[in-house]
């Protein structure tokens, strides 16, 4: 077997060539297309990494907002006990001395009507004790 200088010499022209063409039309196109697809992959991890975040503060702000609502509700709750207690307070007193000034009231009645009854009894024994004299007398 002998070596032949120009089928050598082409093939390597030929080689090269091959490596020229496929350089050319498959690498690089398949290259920017992988380096395209690995920034696109990196876009999607970084907004992914940007949504758990604002995810994360939302939480955050609603936990606060939460806890300052309930701190705001147990203070109206504390300020309508105490409103209801004091209203509680004022009604109790006021219906106190509202009995108070009935049961008075019935006291002043009562004697006035132990009055009234006792001087009607006075003038009704009279009337007995002057017909019992003229029923023993016989006038």
């Amino acid at each position: 077997m002998t070596v032949q200088l120009p089928v050598v010499l082409w093939t390597v022209i030929c080689f090269c060539l091959l490596i020229v063409i496929l350089d050319r039309l498959l690498f690089r196109p398949m290259l920017s297309f992988m380096d395209a697809r690995e920034e696109k992959i990196r876009a999607a991890a970084d907004k992914r990494e940007a949504d758990a975040r604002a995810l994360r503060e939302a939480e955050e702000s609603l936990d606060a907002f939460r806890r300052e609502e309930e701190a705001r509700i147990a203070a109206l709750a504390r300020d309508t006990v105490a409103d209801a207690q004091r209203d509680a307070e004022e009604m109790t007193a006021r219906a106190a001395a509202e009995g108070a000034a009935a049961v008075e009231e019935c006291r002043e009645a009562l004697a006035a009507d132990a009055e009234e009854i006792a001087q009607q009894l006075d003038k009704r024994t009279e009337e007995l004790a002057r017909a019992y004299l003229s029923a023993l007398t016989g006038v």
